[in-house]
């Protein structure tokens, strides 16, 4: 539990502004992807793209949340993480060119800015530091999901739910030392942590008993004393 609660702290201390990698190129580079754009959107329940197919280029989620899924053989499915407005998603995809390992579905309406793979192929050759920050962001998924398989195969439920509230509270706006609304429904919070809805249900009641959360519909509020609450 110890370590635990030195992740908690980690997971506070490098939370930051809702940046996305393009947000963070040089000037001209970060215009130019930018110009590429062209808009795109998808009714909600739309598999944008499923599991052995190539993104086509990047997305950023202009509006709405889009879910990362892993569907197994047996027909169960691993949500890995719900993305929402500002972030980028295809980008290992469009980087190595291969089919991608996980399905990606529109969470909600979704409306999208789309730079094709052939246009941003031409883009990381005009300017490197687009390559290197494509080389990054593998790099950081690959880090998470070491991280992700660790916690799924080497911690109890109840530290995988500490964990896992706490890094939603940072991707959260309205992150601070005040009560914190994630938009994600108990199914998802059971799909994300590779347990049944039931188990989940049970330890969101505990949490709830001791003060730390408060179950809505289709919503969770955590509360400052949840362990790793950041106190500011």
């Amino acid at each position: 539990m110890q370590d635990c609660r030195c992740r908690l702290d980690d997971i506070w201390k490098n939370s930051l502004a809702k940046q996305n990698w393009i947000d963070r190129l040089p000037v001209a580079s970060r215009q130019a992807l930018r110009g590429a754009l062209q808009p795109r959107a998808f009714a909600r329940g739309t598999l944008i793209y499923n599991r052995t197919e190539r993104a086509g280029g990047l997305y950023i989620i202009r509006e709405g949340s889009v879910l990362f899924q892993i569907h197994g053989m047996n027909g169960k499915r691993l949500l890995l993480k719900i993305i929402r407005a500002n972030d980028v998603f295809g980008e290992t995809i469009a980087f190595d060119g291969k089919p991608s390992p996980i399905a990606v579905e529109a969470r909600s309406l979704l409306l999208t800015s789309f730079i094709p793979t052939d246009q941003l192929s031409r883009l990381r050759h005009q300017y490197p530091e687009v390559d290197r920050a494509l080389a990054d962001t593998a790099v950081e998924y690959l880090r998470a999901a070491l991280s992700a398989i660790e916690e799924l195969t080497l911690l109890e439920l109840r530290e995988r739910m500490l964990l896992c509230l706490s890094r939603l509270c940072t991707e959260c706006p309205e992150t601070g030392s005040a009560p914190i609304r994630l938009d994600i429904t108990q199914a998802e919070l059971a799909s994300m942590l590779g347990a049944s809805r039931q188990a989940t249900n049970i330890m969101l009641g505990e949490f709830e008993k001791a003060g730390w959360l408060v179950r809505n519909f289709r919503s969770l509020v955590c509360l400052p004393p949840m362990p790793g609450f950041p106190v500011r």
